[in-house]
Protein backbone atom coordinates (compact mmCIF):
# COMPACT_ATOMS: atom_id res chain seq x y z
CA UNK A 1 0.00 0.00 0.00
CA UNK A 2 2.86 2.34 0.78
CA UNK A 3 4.36 1.57 -2.56
CA UNK A 4 1.10 2.62 -4.26
CA UNK A 5 1.09 5.91 -2.35
CA UNK A 6 4.71 6.52 -3.29
CA UNK A 7 3.99 5.87 -6.98
CA UNK A 8 1.02 8.24 -6.88
CA UNK A 9 3.15 10.88 -5.19
CA UNK A 10 5.91 10.43 -7.83
CA UNK A 11 3.38 10.83 -10.64
CA UNK A 12 2.13 14.02 -8.99
CA UNK A 13 5.67 15.41 -8.75
CA UNK A 14 6.34 14.59 -12.42
CA UNK A 15 3.13 16.30 -13.48
CA UNK A 16 3.98 19.32 -11.34
CA UNK A 17 7.41 19.50 -12.93
CA UNK A 18 5.89 19.24 -16.38
CA UNK A 19 3.57 22.11 -15.58
CA UNK A 20 6.59 24.21 -14.66
CA UNK A 21 8.36 23.65 -18.01
CA UNK A 22 5.36 24.68 -20.09
CA UNK A 23 5.05 28.03 -18.30
CA UNK A 24 3.85 30.47 -21.04
CA UNK A 25 6.22 33.20 -19.85
CA UNK A 26 9.33 31.18 -20.71
CA UNK A 27 8.23 29.01 -23.59
CA UNK A 28 10.09 29.29 -26.88
CA UNK A 29 6.70 29.74 -28.52
CA UNK A 30 5.93 32.80 -26.36
CA UNK A 31 8.37 35.62 -27.17
CA UNK A 32 8.88 38.82 -25.21
CA UNK A 33 10.16 41.29 -27.85
CA UNK A 34 10.92 43.76 -25.07
CA UNK A 35 13.85 41.54 -24.16
CA UNK A 36 15.13 41.21 -27.75
CA UNK A 37 18.00 43.48 -28.84
CA UNK A 38 20.33 43.52 -31.79
CA UNK A 39 23.85 44.81 -32.40
CA UNK A 40 24.26 46.18 -35.94
CA UNK A 41 27.78 47.00 -37.21
CA UNK A 42 28.47 50.74 -37.15
CA UNK A 43 30.21 51.03 -40.53
CA UNK A 44 28.36 49.37 -43.37
CA UNK A 45 29.03 49.90 -47.08
CA UNK A 46 26.51 48.91 -49.73
CA UNK A 47 27.50 45.66 -51.47
CA UNK A 48 30.54 45.48 -49.19
CA UNK A 49 29.78 41.98 -47.86
CA UNK A 50 27.17 40.05 -45.88
CA UNK A 51 25.91 41.83 -42.76
CA UNK A 52 26.21 39.83 -39.53
CA UNK A 53 23.94 41.00 -36.71
CA UNK A 54 24.10 39.79 -33.09
CA UNK A 55 20.63 39.05 -31.67
CA UNK A 56 20.20 39.01 -27.88
CA UNK A 57 17.23 37.86 -25.78
CA UNK A 58 16.06 35.05 -28.08
CA UNK A 59 16.45 31.54 -26.61
CA UNK A 60 14.76 30.02 -29.64
CA UNK A 61 13.63 31.57 -32.91
CA UNK A 62 10.10 30.20 -32.59
CA UNK A 63 7.82 31.92 -35.11
CA UNK A 64 9.89 35.11 -35.36
CA UNK A 65 10.42 36.65 -38.76
CA UNK A 66 12.91 39.26 -40.03
CA UNK A 67 12.04 42.07 -42.41
CA UNK A 68 14.55 44.34 -44.14
CA UNK A 69 13.37 47.69 -45.56
CA UNK A 70 14.95 50.82 -47.03
CA UNK A 71 13.86 54.44 -47.00
CA UNK A 72 13.43 55.66 -50.59
CA UNK A 73 12.04 58.81 -52.20
CA UNK A 74 8.54 57.29 -52.27
CA UNK A 75 8.61 56.02 -48.69
CA UNK A 76 9.77 52.80 -47.08
CA UNK A 77 10.46 49.92 -49.49
CA UNK A 78 10.33 46.32 -48.25
CA UNK A 79 13.39 44.45 -49.49
CA UNK A 80 13.06 40.98 -47.93
CA UNK A 81 11.14 38.86 -45.40
CA UNK A 82 12.74 35.72 -43.96
CA UNK A 83 12.55 33.46 -40.88
CA UNK A 84 14.86 34.43 -38.05
CA UNK A 85 17.77 32.00 -38.23
CA UNK A 86 20.63 32.26 -35.74
CA UNK A 87 23.99 30.52 -35.77
CA UNK A 88 25.82 29.11 -32.76
CA UNK A 89 26.94 32.61 -31.77
CA UNK A 90 23.39 34.04 -31.89
CA UNK A 91 24.07 35.92 -35.11
CA UNK A 92 21.86 36.25 -38.15
CA UNK A 93 23.22 36.94 -41.63
CA UNK A 94 21.65 39.36 -44.10
CA UNK A 95 22.87 38.70 -47.66
CA UNK A 96 25.07 41.40 -49.16
CA UNK A 97 22.97 41.81 -52.30
CA UNK A 98 20.03 43.36 -50.43
CA UNK A 99 22.15 46.42 -49.63
CA UNK A 100 22.28 47.68 -53.21
CA UNK A 101 22.73 51.37 -52.39
CA UNK A 102 23.50 53.76 -49.58
CA UNK A 103 20.86 55.28 -47.32
CA UNK A 104 18.69 54.53 -44.29
CA UNK A 105 17.66 50.93 -43.70
CA UNK A 106 15.28 49.30 -41.19
CA UNK A 107 15.66 45.91 -39.54
CA UNK A 108 12.41 44.54 -38.12
CA UNK A 109 11.79 41.46 -35.98
CA UNK A 110 8.15 40.39 -36.24
CA UNK A 111 6.14 38.14 -33.90
CA UNK A 112 2.52 37.01 -34.23
CA UNK A 113 0.30 38.41 -31.48
CA UNK A 114 -0.63 34.97 -30.19
CA UNK A 115 3.06 34.25 -29.65
CA UNK A 116 3.74 37.56 -27.90
CA UNK A 117 3.74 37.98 -24.12
CA UNK A 118 1.52 41.00 -23.56
CA UNK A 119 1.41 41.16 -19.72
CA UNK A 120 -1.99 42.74 -19.86
CA UNK A 121 -1.07 44.63 -23.07
CA UNK A 122 1.00 47.10 -21.07
CA UNK A 123 4.17 46.57 -23.08
CA UNK A 124 2.78 47.09 -26.60
CA UNK A 125 3.01 50.48 -28.25
CA UNK A 126 -0.15 50.60 -30.37
CA UNK A 127 0.61 53.78 -32.34
CA UNK A 128 0.81 53.25 -36.09
CA UNK A 129 4.08 55.12 -36.68
CA UNK A 130 6.97 55.58 -34.30
CA UNK A 131 9.48 58.15 -35.56
CA UNK A 132 12.62 57.24 -33.63
CA UNK A 133 13.26 53.53 -33.97
CA UNK A 134 17.05 53.67 -33.97
CA UNK A 135 17.19 52.10 -30.48
CA UNK A 136 14.51 49.49 -31.13
CA UNK A 137 10.96 50.76 -31.26
CA UNK A 138 8.08 48.43 -30.49
CA UNK A 139 4.72 48.74 -32.22
CA UNK A 140 1.60 46.77 -33.05
CA UNK A 141 0.50 46.38 -36.68
CA UNK A 142 -2.51 44.23 -37.49
CA UNK A 143 -1.97 40.69 -36.21
CA UNK A 144 1.73 41.24 -35.52
CA UNK A 145 4.03 42.92 -33.05
CA UNK A 146 7.12 44.52 -34.62
CA UNK A 147 10.36 45.72 -33.10
CA UNK A 148 12.35 47.93 -35.45
CA UNK A 149 15.90 49.33 -35.63
CA UNK A 150 17.12 52.03 -38.00
CA UNK A 151 20.69 52.11 -39.32
CA UNK A 152 22.76 53.82 -42.03
CA UNK A 153 24.55 52.23 -44.96
CA UNK A 154 27.22 54.18 -46.83
CA UNK A 155 27.40 54.47 -50.60
CA UNK A 156 30.33 52.57 -52.09
CA UNK A 157 33.14 54.90 -53.05
CA UNK A 158 34.30 55.08 -56.68
CA UNK A 159 37.55 55.94 -58.41
CA UNK A 160 37.95 57.21 -61.97
CA UNK A 161 41.19 57.18 -63.94
CA UNK A 162 41.72 58.42 -67.50
CA UNK A 163 44.70 57.59 -69.71
CA UNK A 164 46.31 59.62 -71.21
CA UNK A 165 45.62 62.83 -69.29
CA UNK A 166 47.31 65.07 -71.91
CA UNK A 167 46.14 64.67 -75.53
CA UNK A 168 45.74 66.48 -78.83
CA UNK A 169 42.33 67.08 -80.35
CA UNK A 170 40.95 64.06 -82.21
CA UNK A 171 43.67 61.89 -80.64
CA UNK A 172 45.23 58.98 -82.48
CA UNK A 173 45.78 57.13 -79.21
CA UNK A 174 42.62 55.83 -77.55
CA UNK A 175 41.45 57.60 -74.42
CA UNK A 176 40.64 54.93 -71.82
CA UNK A 177 38.65 55.41 -68.63
CA UNK A 178 38.71 52.94 -65.72
CA UNK A 179 35.81 53.03 -63.25
CA UNK A 180 36.28 51.06 -60.05
CA UNK A 181 34.31 50.45 -56.85
CA UNK A 182 37.06 48.90 -54.72
CA UNK A 183 34.81 47.93 -51.77
CA UNK A 184 32.06 46.24 -53.81
CA UNK A 185 32.23 42.44 -53.46
CA UNK A 186 28.77 41.20 -54.50
CA UNK A 187 26.00 41.72 -57.04
CA UNK A 188 22.81 43.56 -56.02
CA UNK A 189 19.59 41.54 -55.87
CA UNK A 190 17.82 44.32 -57.76
CA UNK A 191 19.64 46.82 -59.97
CA UNK A 192 18.58 50.31 -60.90
CA UNK A 193 20.07 53.33 -62.66
CA UNK A 194 22.15 54.54 -59.74
CA UNK A 195 24.66 56.80 -61.53
CA UNK A 196 25.31 58.81 -64.67
CA UNK A 197 28.76 58.64 -66.20
CA UNK A 198 29.31 61.91 -68.12
CA UNK A 199 32.06 63.48 -70.20
CA UNK A 200 32.02 67.28 -70.00
CA UNK A 201 33.85 69.89 -72.05
CA UNK A 202 34.86 72.60 -69.60
CA UNK A 203 36.44 75.26 -71.84
CA UNK A 204 39.91 76.61 -71.21
CA UNK A 205 41.53 76.82 -67.82
CA UNK A 206 41.49 80.15 -66.02
CA UNK A 207 44.53 80.72 -63.84
CA UNK A 208 45.21 76.99 -63.75
CA UNK A 209 41.71 76.14 -62.44
CA UNK A 210 39.37 73.94 -64.46
CA UNK A 211 36.09 75.74 -65.11
CA UNK A 212 33.82 72.82 -64.24
CA UNK A 213 33.89 70.62 -61.17
CA UNK A 214 31.75 67.74 -62.41
CA UNK A 215 28.48 69.18 -61.12
CA UNK A 216 27.84 70.91 -64.47
CA UNK A 217 27.49 74.30 -62.79
CA UNK A 218 29.71 76.21 -65.21
CA UNK A 219 28.18 77.99 -68.20
CA UNK A 220 31.18 76.75 -70.18
CA UNK A 221 30.40 73.09 -69.54
CA UNK A 222 28.85 70.97 -72.30
CA UNK A 223 27.81 67.34 -71.85
CA UNK A 224 29.45 65.40 -74.68
CA UNK A 225 28.57 61.89 -73.60
CA UNK A 226 26.42 60.33 -70.87
CA UNK A 227 25.63 56.75 -69.87
CA UNK A 228 23.47 55.30 -67.09
CA UNK A 229 25.31 53.00 -64.73
CA UNK A 230 23.30 50.10 -63.30
CA UNK A 231 24.56 48.65 -60.05
CA UNK A 232 28.17 49.04 -59.02
CA UNK A 233 30.61 47.18 -61.24
CA UNK A 234 33.74 46.20 -59.36
CA UNK A 235 35.91 47.37 -62.26
CA UNK A 236 34.94 48.57 -65.71
CA UNK A 237 37.14 49.76 -68.58
CA UNK A 238 35.68 52.05 -71.25
CA UNK A 239 37.07 53.60 -74.44
CA UNK A 240 36.02 57.19 -75.09
CA UNK A 241 35.53 57.90 -78.80
CA UNK A 242 38.15 60.22 -80.30
CA UNK A 243 35.57 62.45 -82.04
CA UNK A 244 34.38 63.59 -78.59
CA UNK A 245 37.65 65.48 -78.13
CA UNK A 246 37.24 68.01 -80.94
CA UNK A 247 38.10 71.20 -79.04
CA UNK A 248 41.26 72.32 -77.31
CA UNK A 249 40.74 72.85 -73.60
CA UNK A 250 39.81 70.91 -70.48
CA UNK A 251 37.55 67.88 -70.19
CA UNK A 252 36.08 66.27 -67.07
CA UNK A 253 34.83 62.71 -66.71
CA UNK A 254 32.43 62.49 -63.78
CA UNK A 255 30.26 59.96 -62.01
CA UNK A 256 27.19 61.59 -60.47
CA UNK A 257 24.15 60.09 -58.73
CA UNK A 258 20.92 59.63 -60.67
CA UNK A 259 18.86 60.73 -57.64
CA UNK A 260 19.22 63.69 -55.31
CA UNK A 261 19.61 61.30 -52.38
CA UNK A 262 22.79 59.88 -53.88
CA UNK A 263 26.34 60.43 -52.63
CA UNK A 264 27.81 63.92 -52.84
CA UNK A 265 31.49 62.93 -53.07
CA UNK A 266 31.67 62.55 -56.82
CA UNK A 267 34.47 60.79 -58.66
CA UNK A 268 36.30 62.99 -61.16
CA UNK A 269 39.06 62.67 -63.74
CA UNK A 270 40.41 65.38 -66.04
CA UNK A 271 41.88 65.46 -69.55
CA UNK A 272 43.62 68.43 -71.19
CA UNK A 273 43.66 68.73 -75.00
CA UNK A 274 45.80 70.90 -77.32
CA UNK A 275 45.11 71.47 -80.99
CA UNK A 276 46.33 68.58 -83.10
CA UNK A 277 49.50 69.12 -85.11
CA UNK A 278 47.88 67.01 -87.86
CA UNK A 279 46.00 70.12 -88.98
CA UNK A 280 48.01 71.56 -91.91
CA UNK A 281 47.05 74.28 -94.42
CA UNK A 282 49.03 75.58 -97.42
CA UNK A 283 47.99 77.83 -100.30
CA UNK A 284 49.59 77.19 -103.66
CA UNK A 285 51.46 80.14 -105.21
CA UNK A 286 53.06 83.35 -103.99
CA UNK A 287 50.08 85.66 -104.66
CA UNK A 288 46.44 85.52 -105.69
CA UNK A 289 47.14 87.14 -109.08
CA UNK A 290 47.86 86.03 -111.68
CA UNK A 291 45.02 83.64 -110.80
CA UNK A 292 44.97 81.20 -113.71
CA UNK A 293 42.58 78.29 -112.98
CA UNK A 294 41.81 79.42 -109.43
CA UNK A 295 43.52 79.45 -106.07
CA UNK A 296 44.31 75.95 -104.83
CA UNK A 297 44.45 75.13 -101.11
CA UNK A 298 46.06 72.00 -99.66
CA UNK A 299 45.18 70.73 -96.17
CA UNK A 300 45.48 67.80 -93.76
CA UNK A 301 43.49 66.89 -90.63
CA UNK A 302 43.21 64.09 -88.02
CA UNK A 303 41.62 60.85 -89.16
CA UNK A 304 38.52 60.96 -86.95
CA UNK A 305 37.28 64.52 -87.58
CA UNK A 306 33.54 64.81 -88.14
CA UNK A 307 32.68 64.06 -91.75
CA UNK A 308 31.49 67.11 -93.68
CA UNK A 309 31.67 69.48 -90.71
CA UNK A 310 35.04 71.18 -91.26
CA UNK A 311 35.49 74.02 -93.75
CA UNK A 312 38.09 76.08 -95.54
CA UNK A 313 37.11 79.75 -95.53
CA UNK A 314 38.45 82.76 -97.43
CA UNK A 315 38.70 86.23 -95.92
CA UNK A 316 39.88 89.50 -97.43
CA UNK A 317 42.06 91.64 -95.18
CA UNK A 318 41.29 95.34 -95.59
CA UNK A 319 43.54 98.33 -94.92
CA UNK A 320 42.39 98.46 -91.28
CA UNK A 321 43.61 94.86 -90.83
CA UNK A 322 40.08 93.45 -90.49
CA UNK A 323 39.14 90.13 -92.05
CA UNK A 324 36.07 90.21 -94.28
CA UNK A 325 34.32 86.93 -95.13
CA UNK A 326 34.39 86.02 -98.84
CA UNK A 327 33.57 82.33 -99.35
CA UNK A 328 34.06 78.79 -97.98
CA UNK A 329 34.28 75.16 -99.07
CA UNK A 330 33.07 72.15 -97.03
CA UNK A 331 35.68 69.45 -96.31
CA UNK A 332 34.64 65.85 -96.93
CA UNK A 333 36.53 63.00 -95.30
CA UNK A 334 39.29 61.85 -97.63
CA UNK A 335 39.41 65.24 -99.39
CA UNK A 336 42.66 67.21 -99.09
CA UNK A 337 42.39 69.97 -101.71
CA UNK A 338 39.98 72.79 -102.47
CA UNK A 339 39.96 75.33 -105.31
CA UNK A 340 38.50 78.84 -105.21
CA UNK A 341 37.36 80.54 -108.41
CA UNK A 342 39.27 83.62 -109.53
CA UNK A 343 36.05 85.65 -109.67
CA UNK A 344 35.97 85.63 -105.85
CA UNK A 345 39.08 87.84 -105.71
CA UNK A 346 39.73 91.45 -106.63
CA UNK A 347 42.17 94.22 -105.75
CA UNK A 348 39.60 95.51 -103.26
CA UNK A 349 41.62 93.70 -100.59
CA UNK A 350 45.43 93.91 -100.62
CA UNK A 351 45.64 90.44 -99.03
CA UNK A 352 43.53 87.28 -98.76
CA UNK A 353 43.64 84.77 -95.89
CA UNK A 354 42.64 81.11 -96.11
CA UNK A 355 41.51 79.52 -92.84
CA UNK A 356 40.91 75.87 -91.88
CA UNK A 357 37.87 75.80 -89.54
CA UNK A 358 37.33 72.74 -87.32
CA UNK A 359 33.89 71.93 -85.89
CA UNK A 360 33.37 69.88 -82.70
CA UNK A 361 30.45 67.64 -81.72
CA UNK A 362 29.01 70.55 -79.71
CA UNK A 363 28.73 72.59 -82.91
CA UNK A 364 31.46 74.99 -81.78
CA UNK A 365 33.90 76.06 -84.50
CA UNK A 366 37.49 77.22 -84.23
CA UNK A 367 40.07 78.58 -86.67
CA UNK A 368 42.98 76.17 -86.31
CA UNK A 369 45.24 77.08 -89.26
CA UNK A 370 45.60 80.18 -91.48
CA UNK A 371 47.72 81.03 -94.51
CA UNK A 372 47.63 84.45 -96.22
CA UNK A 373 48.65 85.61 -99.71
CA UNK A 374 49.15 89.11 -101.13
CA UNK A 375 46.70 89.95 -103.86
CA UNK A 376 49.39 91.14 -106.30
CA UNK A 377 52.84 89.63 -106.83
CA UNK A 378 55.79 91.24 -105.10
CA UNK A 379 58.44 92.81 -107.38
CA UNK A 380 62.06 92.22 -106.39
CA UNK A 381 60.94 90.82 -103.14
CA UNK A 382 58.45 93.64 -102.69
CA UNK A 383 60.71 95.81 -100.56
CA UNK A 384 60.47 99.57 -101.02
CA UNK A 385 63.29 101.83 -102.25
CA UNK A 386 64.14 105.47 -101.49
CA UNK A 387 63.55 108.14 -104.14
CA UNK A 388 65.75 111.23 -104.83
CA UNK A 389 66.15 114.02 -102.29
CA UNK A 390 64.16 117.13 -102.95
CA UNK A 391 65.94 120.55 -103.09
CA UNK A 392 66.49 122.43 -99.87
CA UNK A 393 63.68 124.63 -98.84
CA UNK A 394 64.17 128.38 -99.49
CA UNK A 395 65.42 130.66 -96.73
CA UNK A 396 62.47 132.81 -95.57
CA UNK A 397 64.81 135.70 -94.55
CA UNK A 398 68.18 135.57 -96.35
CA UNK A 399 69.77 138.02 -93.98
CA UNK A 400 69.06 135.72 -91.05
CA UNK A 401 69.54 132.28 -92.65
CA UNK A 402 72.16 131.31 -90.13
CA UNK A 403 69.50 131.24 -87.41
CA UNK A 404 66.73 129.60 -89.50
CA UNK A 405 66.03 125.94 -90.37
CA UNK A 406 65.74 124.61 -93.90
CA UNK A 407 64.53 121.14 -94.90
CA UNK A 408 64.41 118.60 -97.71
CA UNK A 409 62.67 115.24 -98.08
CA UNK A 410 62.49 111.97 -100.02
CA UNK A 411 59.87 109.24 -100.32
CA UNK A 412 59.94 105.46 -100.20
CA UNK A 413 58.57 105.25 -103.74
CA UNK A 414 61.31 103.87 -105.91
CA UNK A 415 59.64 101.40 -105.89
CA UNK A 416 56.92 101.67 -103.27
CA UNK A 417 56.79 98.60 -101.01
CA UNK A 418 54.27 95.93 -101.94
CA UNK A 419 51.49 95.25 -99.46
CA UNK A 420 52.96 93.50 -96.49
CA UNK A 421 56.53 93.95 -97.73
CA UNK A 422 59.43 95.60 -95.93
CA UNK A 423 59.35 99.38 -95.71
CA UNK A 424 62.39 101.53 -96.46
CA UNK A 425 64.87 101.87 -93.61
CA UNK A 426 66.81 105.04 -92.68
Amino acid sequence: MCRAHLAALLRLLILAGGAFYVNPYTSEDRIDLNQVWVEIPKSLVALGGDVHILVQGVTGAGNLRVRLAREDDDGRTLLATMPLALDAESRMTLPCGYFSRGGIYYLEIVADKESFLDYGNATINTIKVKRDVSEGGLMETGDSVVKSWKFDVQWPSATLDVTPEQIQTYPERQVTAILEFPKVVCTPVQTSADFWLELLYCGHSSGGAVLCDGKNTSSHAHVLYSEQMYGFPGRRTMTLRCELFGQAGDYALTLRPAAAAGPQDLALAFVKADWSDQFVLNVHGGSVFPCGDGVRVLFQYPECVLDGSDRVRVFGRDSSDRLRYVAERRVRRGQHTASFDCRLFSEKYPEYCFVYVSQAVTGAVADVRMDCLPTLPLSEGGAGGWGEWSPWSACPAPEHCSTRTRSRHRFCDSPPPAYGAKYCEV
